[in-house]
C-alpha cells in the first residue's frame, strides 16, 4: 500500500484536507509552528505517530532531520498526553 493511501484511510481524500495542512507538509520550511499545526491535525485524527512522520518526511526533505524528527515526535506525545484538546 501506498504511504499516501495508507494516510488518506484515516483523514480521507488528499482532495478534502485543508489547503494550510498540504501548504505546510509540502513547502513550509519545518519550524515549531509548522510542527505543531501539523501533528494537531494528524494526532487529532488519530493517524499512527511514525505513519504520520512518514508522510512529512516524504512531502518535505527538509523534514529528514533528527531534530525535526524529535519535534515531531515530542509534539504528537504532547497532543496524546492532554485531555483537554481533543
Amino acid at each position: 500500500m501506498l504511504l499516501l493511501q495508507a494516510v488518506e484511510q484515516y483523514l480521507g481524500s488528499l482532495n478534502t484536507w485543508p489547503a494550510c495542512i498540504i501548504t505546510n507538509l509540502f513547502a513550509e520550511t519545518p519550524s515549531l509552528p509548522v510542527v505543531a499545526y501539523l501533528t494537531a491535525f494528524v494526532a487529532g485524527n488519530d493517524v499512527p505517530t511514525t505513519l504520520a512522520y512518514r508522510l512529512y518526511r516524504a512531502c518535505n526533505p527538509d523534514a529528514a532531520n533528527e531534530l525535526v524528527r524529535q519535534l515531531f515526535y515530542t509534539r504528537y506525545s504532547l497532543w496524546h498526553a492532554s485531555d483537554t484538546v481533543r
